[in-house]
């Protein structure tokens, strides 16, 4: 027996003959792969099936389907009642996508010609888009959506490895089209220079570069990260291995682990540069080790100051290298974390805080003066109802990112990048799952909307630094005008554009403006 989802929902006898199914058998057995082994209760089931046109007697309809699906399967088939529901239990190799992930696995053990091999034999079980017929609903989204970014991350892992065992020219049509496809994926694109570069292409690698960086501010507002950066100046240079190195370790960025008091809640952080003491605060949700790899939209700002002072970064507790259970998603847990942070530098710290940082921002230098020298805000607020004026809008974003991300994620796409294209809005997903899972992300979100300093403004002794997007949509211009009305000692800088989060255009202005404010 096996059963098939990279591509349309399929089962076939054991002599590989397809078996008939009707829609709601597929929809049902499509339900129990996407979380095989776990037992699904049967109104849950009821729900994926049917969404919101239930029948009369949903538990009488779903027994009949399942007793369908039972007659349509071999009878040793393990589709087992088991309250408060049904589960199907699969034997091992009986799944293409299980197949898949152990493909994947033990190629990543292997030498180049090694790994080439199990990961050509893993991207030739693929159909089509896994679950094809129900992708785009509830019934095996999440699932769909991993193996997806999973298809996308082996073959970029394929293409390293022909690379790495001397099949560059066997390579390149399929990695030229995978890059036209997916344009914004970095690794993809440094794969190709590479590729090129080693087909004595040098030119068309140094083309391929531009258009990146093209693509990149254009659609992102971002620069190449350091990585890709260095492989371009090794084409100029004539300088490539003839082994593609593996991406910078995490261990580069020196982090380490700090405890915050008060809540057995362990963050890591890291530090970078030299020069006046900078801690940049985490936005809505970001993380580490995305942030080092250049996809974070604020990467190409933190890398600049990085070379013009000692840049300290942090994971907030349940995202990127902090995972673990929050148990409290508000402001007070949050302040505690920077305070940790900062804490532990043992001087008084310059703080930037972005996006939604800016309310922890506040409440820390209002409640110790002591721990920050310099505040710095670029496109962020202090009054979260009187900034995000409109509740249903609200909780219709939060709601999107606990039930869709893909959906919320292009609509987050189109506010920070107006007329961001597709592959920006994938770009942003990728980030963002990458970053937390979407139950955190969603209660981080909601939390953001909800925080009001406004009334510890007067009491910040330190001097700050505004800068705001006039056209900024994620969080408009009136927050940045409300620190700067509300703080002793502010200077606004207007920025006209209508992004949230630095453009590549105003990089080099925004960066000289920080420094010059902190003294790098």
């Amino acid at each position: 027996m096996r059963f098939g989802v990279l591509g349309a929902v399929r089962a076939y006898a054991a002599d590989g003959t397809p078996i008939p199914l009707g829609d709601r058998q597929r929809a049902l057995l499509a339900a129990l792969l996407a979380r095989a082994g776990r037992t699904i209760a049967a109104d849950r089931l009821a729900e994926l099936i049917w969404g919101e046109r239930l029948p009369a007697d949903p538990a009488a309809a779903l027994h009949s389907q399942v007793s369908r699906l039972r007659r349509a399967l071999p009878e040793d088939t393990r589709l087992v009642t088991e309250p408060p529901g049904y589960v199907l239990r699969l034997a091992p190799g009986e799944l293409d996508a299980a197949r898949f992930d152990d493909l994947v696995a033990r190629a990543a053990r292997e030498s180049p010609a090694g790994a080439a091999s199990l990961l050509e034999e893993a991207l030739r079980l693929w159909g089509g888009d896994a679950y094809a017929e129900v992708a785009d609903s509830e019934i095996a989204r999440l699932e769909a959506i991993r193996l997806g970014e999973a298809r996308l991350h082996a073959t970029e892992q394929w293409h390293r490895a022909l690379l790495g065992a001397g099949r560059a020219a066997e390579s390149l049509p399929g990695l030229e089209a995978f890059v036209a496809e997916h344009p914004l994926r970095e690794h993809a694109r440094d794969l190709l220079l590479r590729t090129l570069y080693a087909l004595g292409r040098q030119a068309e690698a140094l083309d391929s570069y531009r258009d990146y960086t093209e693509r990149l501010a254009g659609e992102l507002g971002l620069e190449p990260a350091a990585a890709i950066r260095e492989t371009h100046l090794r084409v100029l240079r004539h300088d490539l291995p003839r082994e593609v190195p593996s991406a910078p370790p995490l261990s580069r960025l020196r982090a380490v682990y700090v405890s915050v008091p008060g809540g057995g809640r362990s963050i890591a952080t890291a530090t970078l540069g030299e020069g006046p003491p900078l801690v940049a605060l985490p936005g809505w949700v970001s993380a580490l080790d995305v942030i080092a790899s250049g996809r974070d939209p604020r990467s190409s700002l933190l890398q600049r100051l990085a070379g013009r002072c000692a840049l300290t970064l942090f994971d907030r507790y349940g995202t990127g290298l902090s995972r673990g259970p929050v148990g409290d998603f508000g402001l007070e847990a949050s302040v505690a974390e920077l305070r940790a942070v900062v804490a532990r530098l043992g001087v008084r710290a310059n703080v930037l805080a972005m996006s939604e940082a800016g309310p922890l921002a506040v409440a820390l230098a209002a409640a110790q003066p002591e721990l920050v020298d310099r505040l710095v805000f670029v496109g962020t607020y202090a009054d979260g109802p009187a900034t995000f004026r409109r509740p249903e809008l609200n909780a219709a974003l939060v709601a999107m990112i606990r039930t869709h991300w893909g959906l919320g994620s292009k609509v987050f796409a189109d506010l920070y990048r107006p007329g961001a294209s597709d592959h920006a809005a994938q770009h942003l997903a990728e980030v963002l799952r990458d970053s937390a899972d979407r139950e955190v992300a969603a209660a981080y979100l909601e939390a953001a909307y909800e925080a009001d300093v406004g009334d510890l403004l007067p009491k910040v002794t330190a001097p700050a630094l505004v800068l705001h997007y006039r056209g900024d949509r994620v969080i408009p211009f009136d927050g940045g005008r409300q620190l700067a009305a509300g703080l002793p000692d502010a200077r606004l800088i207007a920025l006209e554009g209508r992004y949230h989060l630095p453009d590549a255009a105003d990089l080099d202005r925004i960066v000289d403006e920080i420094a010059g404010f902190i003294g790098a």
